[in-house]
């Protein structure tokens, strides 16, 4: 008696739904070469029992974003840094928050970089490495007060930064622009966006929230008496 060996596959619909799911995946969990990330987190106290933390930030300006800044679309660069405090046999609690942004465009006319800090100050740069080397400089935040913490309180810090390429200030005279495309041609979806100039299609884009970078650290734990004490 001959035996037939029959191999076994999964039905076609089951296994293009696999394909189809692998490929999301490796989508999903892909970063581009060189991205966003935060370099340091370190933690110290002022005379007047404040914490602070100073963050180092590295490649905050990827390819895809240098492209969306080189075509005239601001971005914006979020510090967001919490302060929580470690709870034995219960949920840890945040504190205090603090956050700051830089904002930063590319003047076409000028041919010059500009960079506003969270004072309203304005940095003008000549090149794009010089804006980069401007925003992967050690920042200080304020936090918050300890003084309402134990001296032996177990504590750490949270901090995330985010890096938005169009925020809904930026995107007013983009979604004008939109609102009048729209009624135009008297259609509405994808399609709308996809007979755009390429410059609006990102800027819709980025609107939408499909170019934000976002990354997260959380620093070393520490107690109020142990931070070093930098006047500032």
């Amino acid at each position: 008696m001959t035996l037939v060996h029959r191999s076994r596959s999964l039905p076609r619909p089951f296994g293009r739904g696999l394909a189809m799911l692998g490929l999301l995946l490796l989508v999903a969990s892909a970063r581009p070469a060189h991205a966003l990330s935060l370099a340091s987190v370190q933690t110290s106290r002022d005379t007047e029992s404040r914490l602070w933390v100073a963050v180092r930030v590295d490649e905050p300006l990827e390819p895809r974003v240098a492209r969306s800044l080189r075509r005239g679309m601001p971005a914006t660069l979020t510090l967001h840094a919490e302060l929580w405090r470690r709870r034995n046999g219960w949920f840890d609690r945040m504190e205090q928050a603090s956050e700051v942004t830089f904002r930063m465009r590319y003047d076409v006319w000028g041919d010059r970089w500009r960079l506003e800090d969270p004072d309203g100050h304005t940095l003008v740069l000549r090149t794009l490495d010089s804006l980069q080397i401007a925003l992967e400089r050690t920042i200080d935040l304020p936090v918050a007060s300890l003084q309402r913490l134990a001296a032996d309180a177990p504590c750490y810090v949270v901090v995330t930064a985010s890096l938005r390429p169009l925020n809904v200030e930026d995107a007013e005279e983009v979604e004008g622009w939109l609102s009048g495309e729209v009624r135009d041609q008297g259609t509405s979806g994808l399609g709308v966006l996809t007979g755009l100039p390429r410059s609006l299609f990102e800027a819709a884009r980025n609107f939408a929230g499909f170019g934000d970078q976002h990354v997260r650290r959380i620093g070393a734990e520490f107690t109020p008496a142990q931070l070093p004490v930098l006047p500032r």
